[in-house]
């Protein structure tokens, strides 16, 4: 059985290999339809619309993961070869090959190399057709040993079927007891001998048990007797003293820390509170518009906030061995928490509880015990101000181009900006490249550029691209091709399109030729 479980489990793992890369029935239908669109314009002989429909074409491919197949590589190579666009070709064979290279099913890696390795042979590009000549050669023998070890896996299967039915047999065969007819005598009367033995010993006994049963069946009578008349006893009681004090029935309160039970929200909050009860409070507070995390110890909550980079936290004044002044101050001064805003808890009054919240850097404080409608309202307002910050940025974005830019106060966000404007021409300038400068993980850069702006790293680039072309067509700095290669983006058609989706308009509204006057 356990090698029909192996067997079974490698030929699923087998049949299955395929399907990594294939896409659900609306993106195959969407790459079907645009397959034929293109072949209809190559047809017509209207190859500038084709090559506009082949970019649009590939970035839908890049943006569903989806690889290109052998008749889409053959066909858009073809409008490249027409239009002579020897730049977009070689970008679009190198895409293809690691296309190539990340399918896991042999058989459809085979069929997109060996038309990579015609193709490149068409645009005389000798080292990438070797590469892909080796790869298929290389996929060519995978086939061939899947092959011979699935062929090797049904040999095992049969002859394992074979033993497996042999050993059946032999045990159905030694399941049967032969027993010589004296010898079966022998126990039979042995067994008889037993049985009568065992008879003439419960007769024997069965006047002593007799005598047992009865003397125990008095002492039950006597004990349902004492019991009965304990029970009349006691309900006399019970009437005498109902009838003199009548008990009040209070219903239960009701629960205080009752805690939201509606969708996961996305943002999370930071307890760090040493304090059951007063956690399970804030808990009931919060936990409608946020994920809650504890912490009980500081440094469990210092951790804690360097890994999830919370969305608020929530901070005892008071901690164990160290004051929850010093663990706010400590998220402020870091370079990865500074931006997540600190609630104080602390208890003094008046301007000593606003001097502890302004030594640990915190938004907000309050004095225990919390009131609940003010610790709402508060937590609302700093939710407020982060969306008001994300509308703030949005305007400096719009302006950061033209004469009345304005640097923003956030130290992360100026050098952040800076840098994607030193890089705007590099179409593979990415937040990896960002965040390694920052001295940042990716998710940590990701999420707190996020908490501070709203958007997404490639969201930013993408529409920092756009506002500097913007003023560039305004300007008539050079035609939307060029303009479109010197703000990154790999082709006019996808930057014609991406201009027209952020802002509502064509390039060509915006940039007009200058016209030459004869005087």
């Amino acid at each position: 059985m356990r090698r029909l479980t192996k067997i079974s489990l490698f030929v699923t793992l087998l049949c299955t290999s395929g399907s990594v890369f294939c896409q659900d029935k609306a993106v195959a239908d969407t790459i079907r339809n645009r397959m034929a669109l293109l072949s209809q314009l190559t047809q017509a002989g209207n190859y500038e619309q084709a090559q506009v429909e082949a970019e649009g074409f590939r970035e839908f491919l890049k943006s569903h993961k989806a690889p290109v197949s052998p008749k889409a590589l053959v066909l858009i190579s073809g409008i490249y070869k027409v239009n002579s666009d020897d730049r977009s070709a070689t970008r679009f064979l190198a895409d293809a090959e690691i296309d190539a290279r990340k399918d896991p099913n042999p058989v459809t890696k085979a069929a997109l190399l060996n038309a990579l390795v015609q193709e490149c042979r068409v645009w005389e590009l000798p080292d990438q057709a070797l590469t892909c000549q080796q790869l298929l050669a290389v996929t060519q023998d995978s086939i061939s040993t899947r092959k011979n070890r699935a062929d090797a896996l049904s040999m095992q299967q049969k002859l394992d079927s074979l033993i497996a039915l042999r050993e059946t047999e032999m045990s159905e065969q030694s399941g049967f007891i032969r027993i010589e007819r004296d010898k079966a005598i022998m126990f039979g009367g042995l067994v008889v001998l037993i049985f009568l033995s065992l008879l003439f010993v419960h007769y024997r006994s069965s006047d002593r048990w007799r005598k047992l049963l009865e003397k125990k069946e008095l002492e039950w009578d006597m004990l349902r007797t004492n019991l009965r008349r304990e029970a009349e006893e006691n309900s006399i009681s019970q009437a005498l003293e109902m009838n003199s004090a009548p008990v009040v029935s209070t219903p239960a309160p009701p629960d205080p820390y009752l805690v939201y039970h509606g969708p996961k929200p996305e943002q999370i909050a930071l307890l760090i509170e040493p304090n059951r009860q007063v956690v399970l409070y804030l808990k009931s507070l919060l936990s409608d518009r946020f994920q809650i995390e504890t912490a009980s110890t500081p440094a469990e909550g210092l951790q804690m906030a360097n890994d999830l980079l919370p969305d608020l936290v929530v901070c005892d004044a008071i901690l164990n061995g160290k004051t929850g002044i010093e663990i706010a101050r400590q998220i402020k001064l870091s370079q990865k928490t500074n931006h997540v805003p600190v609630v104080l808890l602390t208890d003094k009054f008046g301007n000593e509880g606003k001097l502890d919240a302004l030594r640990a850097g915190a938004e907000a404080w309050f004095t225990r015990p919390v009131i609940d409608d003010e610790f709402d309202a508060s937590v609302q307002r700093l939710l407020d101000a982060r969306k008001t910050k994300h509308e703030q940025f949005s305007r400096f974005l719009q302006l950061y181009f033209t004469e009345s830019r304005l640097q923003p106060d956030d130290p992360f966000l100026a050098r952040t900006v800076q840098m994607i404007e030193q890089n705007l021409a590099d179409p593979d300038y990415m937040a990896d490249d960002i965040a390694k400068k920052m001295q940042l993980t990716k998710t940590h850069y990701v999420k707190k550029l996020k908490a501070l702006t709203g958007k997404e790293p490639v969201q930013l680039i993408r529409e920092m691209r756009l506002e500097k072309a913007k003023i560039l067509l305004e300007k008539r700095a050079g035609t939307p091709q060029a303009i479109s290669e010197l703000v990154g983006f790999s082709s006019p058609g996808s930057f014609s399109l991406a201009f027209k989706e952020y802002f509502g308009e064509n390039t060509s509204l915006l940039y007009t030729a200058p016209t030459n006057r004869l005087s």
